[in-house]
């Protein structure tokens, strides 16, 4: 989904996610495991474990986390030592956008919402997270102004115009 800054795209992502409530017409979702990747992500003062498994009631390994984050290439070194404390400030807006990531396929999402999720990410990481989301069986929904970072199958254009929002395929 692309279009202009204040178009509605963030909107549509919250309306799906069940965050807003239509005042007309009706959203439906075939899964309520729902994930959401941003431009600012949370991540709190704890170990990478705990920002990793942070929502999330399934048990999951340290093998399972130390796997995940070698394949997001997390720290560009080979040990992972899950019990580092991080917080938003000692980490680039890349990492914090990838604890994002890995956290959404921790949780086995289903429907995955990307909002800018890829701004703060260096080109490389792009690609490698392109080829990552490919590989899952996983509905993904990408708001962006740039439309090269991800396939698509579909491309919808909001545009606004005299304060009304058209959405078309492209």
């Amino acid at each position: 989904i692309t279009g202009p800054n204040g178009s509605g795209k963030s909107t549509l992502l919250g309306l799906i996610a069940g965050l807003y409530t239509p005042s007309k017409g009706l959203v439906e979702v075939n899964t309520k495991d729902i994930g959401y990747v941003g431009v600012t992500p949370l991540v709190f003062e704890g170990s990478i474990r705990e920002n990793l498994l942070y929502g999330n009631n399934r048990q999951i390994s340290d093998n399972e986390l130390e796997s995940l984050l070698k394949e997001f290439n997390f720290f560009n070194e080979g040990e992972y030592d899950l019990d580092f404390t991080i917080n938003n400030k000692i980490l680039s807006s890349g990492q914090l956008q990838k604890i994002s990531f890995m956290r959404s396929l921790l949780n086995n999402t289903q429907l995955l919402l990307l909002d800018e999720s890829t701004s703060n990410i260096d080109s490389v990481s792009k690609k490698h997270i392109k080829e990552i989301l490919k590989n899952r069986k996983i509905t993904v929904i990408n708001c962006t102004h740039n439309i090269e970072d991800f396939d698509y199958d579909e491309r919808l254009v909001i545009s606004v115009e005299n304060s009304k929002r058209e959405i078309r395929k492209f």
